[in-house]
């Protein structure tokens, strides 16, 4: 009878632990779909920010028409004010083109702006319309993840610099996204090979990686990584296949494996 008591405890505390573990899942993956959310609500405020530059830009000249009557009344003190409420306006902050998708574009313009804080030089590389067959959404989570483990290896490294780059690999449906950062220690570890976190606590971290995984299976692709000890730099190879309406020209006989190169 004992002996049936105590089964039945183990199980039922099993049952507990398995129960907690699921929660624990659904709760960090809850949190991972809503930083996610959130990521692609940011770079939507700041395509939003870039459309009232243009709007600015493009009403310009009824500025200055309202200008000139001030000048013509000799209102030289309402003309300052005027100018400095222009000069002052977010909608004239320089936003810097790295590459012609909007979306993309604003991604990489702040991971470069939080380079240059963190003294890493950016250099970036995406060939003109390279990534339109991947939705917002992916592509805030693919290239925010990318870089913000790139950013955390690179973080306090004399001359530390993250190089990211994009292109077709040529005769073939695949896009090639390539992340070469600084890296004082190899991220890779474990029996898997996969990147470890360096944050305390591991138990909610990780996600990023999975991620970036799930992307690659959902657009059929592949991804590599590796460390250079020697250069000590972290490398990300992925290729995602495009659909065949992007890609109309392809045909399986021209399939080519040569690495997709800088022009």
């Amino acid at each position: 009878m004992s002996f049936f008591l105590l089964a039945i405890n183990l199980l039922v505390f099993a049952f507990n632990q398995y129960n907690q573990e699921k929660h624990l899942k659904y709760t960090q993956m809850q949190l991972l779909l809503q930083k996610e959310s959130d990521s692609i609500q940011y770079y939507e405020m700041l395509l939003s920010q870039h459309e009232n530059q243009s709007i600015l830009i493009h009403d310009i000249k009824k500025h200055l028409q309202s200008i000139d009557i001030l000048n013509a009344e000799k209102e030289h003190d309402k003309i300052a004010i005027y100018i400095h409420q222009l000069m002052q306006s977010s909608d004239l902050k320089e936003s810097p083109r790295l590459c012609d998708h909007d979306m993309l574009n604003a991604i990489l313009s702040r991971y470069q702006r939080q380079c240059q804080q963190k003294q890493i030089a950016f250099y970036a590389d995406i060939r003109s319309r390279i990534v339109d067959f991947i939705t917002a959404a992916d592509l805030t989570s693919l290239f925010c993840n990318l870089l913000d483990n790139a950013v955390e290896a690179a973080e306090n490294i004399p001359d530390a610099y993250i190089e990211i780059s994009a292109c077709h690999r040529e005769k073939t449906p695949f896009v090639v996204i390539t992340v070469v950062n600084s890296s004082r220690k190899n991220p890779l570890s474990g029996s898997g090979r996969k990147p470890a976190t360096s944050k305390p606590d591991k138990c909610k971290h990780g996600f990023g990686i999975k991620s970036i995984h799930k992307i690659v299976l959902k657009y059929q692709g592949e991804i590599q990584m590796y460390y250079d000890g020697e250069s000590l730099t972290f490398h990300t190879i992925i290729t995602l296949k495009q659909p065949s309406s992007a890609f109309p020209g392809y045909h399986p006989s021209g399939y080519l494996s040569e690495r997709c190169m800088a022009q």
